[in-house]
C-alpha cells in the first residue's frame, strides 16, 4: 500500500461548500459511519470526497471503492487522482476497471451484450489454454499499472499491446490498490462482487465505499434483478431452430401456448396487465418438461438453451445469413437469461402485459433495492453516497436501507449542502397556465407550450435545450413550433445510437444558435456533461410522471405499506419524476462561472406536492411572462 501522506488536497484553497462536505466525509471514515450527501454541482464533490477518504484509507490500510455508472465520472475520478499524485507527490495505487467483456480484446459485439455467453467463452478459452492474452504473464506490465494512474482505455491499450489480458492484469494490480474506480456492479451485483473481492483479497470490512451519482443506485439495483420476455422472441426462436432442434422447438411451442393462455386470462379479466406468481412459470415449465420423452428439469432447460446459443458458428461470410444467426443467438440468450433470473426468491413484482396485443410480455422487477444494498452498507467500513440530486436524503436512506433504524451501530449523517455558485447566475422560472397534465393535453395546450418555447428562445444568447417528459410529447408539441425554432432545432430520437447522440451534442456545442429537443431521463438530460457553459437556457416541459401501470401502482403500494401513505406516494411516484427534472435542469451550470436560465414549463411545479419535492435552494419565480425575465437575464 502507499505510504502515509498528511495533506493530499491538490488545490491551494478549499472552495465554498467543500469544507463542510470534507469535514463530514472525514467524520464518516473516522467513525465507520455513512454519509448521504446532496451536494450540488460545483461543490467539487470528487476531490472533496477523495482527499479525506483516501488519506484515511492510506493511513489505515483500507481500500477505496469509487463506484460510478458513467465513463465521464470514471475519467473525472482518475484525473483527480492524477492531480493528487502530481501536485502533492502522493504515492498512490489506483486502478480504473470496467466490465470484463468490455475490457477483453477478443470480445465480439454479442459477448459485450450477453455476459453469460462471454463468461462461458472466456472460461472455455482459459480451460483449454486457447487465450494467448490470459496465458501470458507480464510482471512488468502489472508494475506499470501500479506505478502510473491510467484511464481504463489506456490500461486496455497498454495490456493489449503487451499481449496480456487487461481485465486480469487490472485485478492483479488491484490487490495492491488504494483506490479501485469501477462500476456499481462491482459491489452491488452479488456474483461479480464475490469474485472481485476474492481476487483483490479484500473483505467488505476493509472497504470504504463511495457511490457517485447515487440517485441512480436504486434503479440500477432493481434493473439488475429485472428482465422481460416477449412472445415474439419465443416465436422467432421456435421458427429458427425448427429444423435443427426439434425437442427445443416443441418446448418453445408449449411456452407459446402458455403465453396464449395468459393472454386469454387477461382478456377475460378485461385488463391489459395481470399479476403472475413466481411458481406459476416454474411449475408450468416443469410440467411441460416432464411430459417429454427425454424429460428435463427447469435448470436443464436453461442449460440447453445456453448450449444451443454457444454452438452457433458466426464465421460465415454471407452477411444476411450471419445477421439472421446472430439475431437467433440473441433471442436464445435472452430467453436463457430471463428464465435463469426469474428463479430469484427476492420480492419482485411479476406481471404479464398484453398492452401490445400481437406481442404480449412477461416481466419481473425487484421491488426493494435495500435487500441488496443494506447488507453492504452494514459490513463496509464506511460509505459515502453523493449526488447533485440526492434530494431528499431521507428518501434515499430509506429505500437503500441506510436509515438509522435499520443499521444499528452505524452513525448515519444526512446532509444537503448549499450551492457555491452566485445565486444571480441561475434564474428559475415557473410558467403559469401551461401543463402536460393528462386531462389538459390537446392541440390548444400543445400550441401554447410551443409558442412559449419560441418566445423564450428569441431572447436566449447561446445554446438552449428543451426537455420533454416523453418522445410522444416531444413529437406532439414540436409539431406546433414556429418555423424559426424548427429551423434551429436538433432532435433526439429514440432509435439513436451513442455515436449519433455524440454528433448531435457536437452540433449543439459548435453552433450556439441550435435548440436541442430531447427527453427527460435520457442521455442528453442525465448522461451528458455540457462543457464551457454550452447551455445558457434550459426549458423543462412538464412532469415525467409515470403512467399508472400495474408496475407503478405495485411499487407505490409497496412503499405505502412500508412507510405510510404520504411517504409511500412520494417515494414511489413523485420523487422519481422530480429527480429526472432536476437532472435535466442541472445540465446548464457546471462551474462557478456558468450562467443559465431554467424555465419549468408546468404550473404544477409551483403547487403542492411538487413544489415541496424540489430542493430548498430552488428559488422560483411564478409568471406568465417567462420571455421578459429571459430578456432581462441576458442583458448583462
Amino acid at each position: 500500500m502507499a505510504e502515509k501522506n498528511h495533506s493530499i488536497f491538490p488545490f491551494p484553497s478549499v472552495r465554498a461548500g467543500q469544507k463542510e462536505f470534507m469535514e463530514d466525509v472525514q467524520h464518516a471514515v473516522d467513525s465507520g459511519g455513512i454519509l448521504i450527501a446532496h451536494a450540488p454541482t460545483g461543490i467539487g464533490k470528487t476531490v472533496a470526497v477523495l482527499a479525506p477518504a483516501l488519506q484515511y484509507a492510506i493511513e489505515n490500510d483500507k481500500t477505496l471503492f469509487f463506484l460510478t455508472s458513467k465513463k465521464s465520472q470514471h475519467k473525472i475520478a482518475i484525473d483527480t487522482l492524477r492531480l493528487m499524485k502530481e501536485r502533492v507527490n502522493l504515492d498512490v495505487v489506483a486502478v480504473d476497471i470496467t466490465s470484463k467483456q468490455s475490457m477483453c480484446p477478443r470480445a465480439v459485439s454479442i459477448y459485450r451484450e450477453f455476459y453469460s455467453l462471454f463468461n462461458e467463452f472466456c472460461k472455455y478459452e482459459q480451460k483449454n489454454k486457447r487465450c494467448r492474452y490470459f496465458m501470458k504473464q507480464d510482471e512488468d506490465a502489472i508494475r506499470g499499472i501500479k506505478e502510473e494512474i491510467m484511464h481504463v482505455e489506456e490500461l486496455c491499450g497498454w495490456c493489449t499491446t503487451r499481449g496480456i489480458c487487461p481485465y486480469k492484469a487490472a485485478l492483479d494490480a488491484s490487490k495492491s490498490a488504494d483506490v479501485l474506480v469501477c462500476d456499481y456492479n462491482y459491489l452491488f451485483s452479488h456474483d461479480i462482487a464475490e469474485r472481485v473481492l476474492e481476487k483483490t483479497e479484500t473483505g467488505l470490512e476493509d472497504i470504504i465505499v463511495i457511490v457517485d451519482e447515487a440517485h441512480n443506485l436504486p434503479d440500477r439495483i432493481r434493473n439488475n434483478l429485472s428482465s422481460e420476455l416477449r412472445m415474439k422472441v419465443i416465436s422467432e426462436t421456435a421458427r429458427g431452430i425448427r429444423t435443427t432442434n426439434r425437442e427445443m422447438y416443441d418446448n418453445l411451442l408449449q411456452l407459446e401456448m402458455m403465453f396464449k393462455r395468459l393472454t386469454r386470462e387477461a382478456v377475460k379479466q378485461n385488463k391489459s396487465e395481470i399479476r403472475v406468481e413466481r411458481n406459476f412459470l416454474l411449475d408450468e415449465l416443469e410440467t411441460v418438461f416432464r411430459r417429454r420423452i427425454d424429460a428435463m428439469s427447469y435448470a436443464e432447460f436453461i442449460e440447453s438453451l445456453r448450449h444451443i446459443a454457444e454452438g452457433f458458428d458466426s464465421g460465415t461470410k454471407n452477411t444476411k445469413y450471419r445477421a439472421e444467426k446472430e439475431t437467433l443467438q440473441r433471442n436464445i440468450l435472452t430467453m436463457a437469461d430471463f428464465f435463469d433470473s426469474w428463479q430469484t426468491e427476492e420480492k419482485c413484482l411479476r406481471i404479464f402485459s398484453v398492452s401490445q396485443q400481437d406481442n404480449p410480455t412477461l416481466f419481473f422487477k425487484l421491488l426493494d433495492p435495500s435487500v441488496v444494498s443494506e447488507p453492504i452498507f452494514a459490513k463496509a467500513h464506511a460509505t459515502i453516497l453523493m449526488s447533485g440530486t440526492l434530494c431528499p436524503t431521507e428518501m434515499y436512506a430509506d429505500i437503500l436501507g441506510a436509515a438509522p433504524d435499520r443499521l444499528k451501530g452505524k452513525e448515519i449523517v444526512l446532509n444537503e449542502y448549499s450551492s457555491p455558485f452566485p445565486e444571480e447566475n441561475r434564474l428559475i422560472v415557473v410558467t403559469k397556465g401551461l401543463t402536460t397534465k393528462y386531462t389538459k393535453r390537446g392541440e390548444e395546450m400543445y400550441q401554447n407550450i410551443a409558442n412559449k418555447i419560441d418566445e423564450v428562445a428569441k431572447y436566449v444568447i447561446g445554446g438552449m435545450a428543451v426537455f420533454f417528459p416523453s418522445y410522444a410529447l416531444l413529437k406532439n408539441i414540436s409539431a406546433y413550433l414556429p418555423d424559426d425554432v424548427r429551423r434551429r432545432a436538433i432532435v433526439e430520437k429514440r432509435e439513436m445510437n451513442k455515436d449519433e447522440k455524440n454528433r448531435l451534442y457536437e452540433m449543439l456545442r459548435d453552433d450556439f444558435s441550435k435548440v436541442l429537443l430531447a427527453v427527460q431521463g435520457g442521455s442528453f438530460s442525465e448522461g451528458m456533461d455540457y462543457e464551457s457553459n454550452t447551455l445558457k437556457a434550459i426549458i423543462v416541459v412538464g412532469l415525467p410522471l409515470s403512467p399508472p401501470t400495474l408496475e407503478v401502482k405495485t411499487i407505490e403500494g409497496y412503499y405505502i405499506g412500508k412507510y405510510g401513505t404520504e411517504k409511500g406516494r412520494h417515494y414511489g411516484y413523485f420523487y422519481p419524476a422530480i429527480t429526472k427534472v432536476l437532472q435535466a435542469a442541472g445540465r446548464g451550470i457546471r462551474s462557478e462561472h456558468d450562467r443559465c436560465i431554467i424555465v419549468l414549463m408546468d404550473y404544477r411545479f409551483a403547487q403542492y406536492p411538487y413544489k415541496n419535492c424540489l430542493p430548498p435552494d430552488y428559488d422560483m419565480t411564478f409568471t406568465d411572462k417567462a420571455e421578459d425575465l429571459c430578456k432581462e437575464f441576458f442583458k448583462w
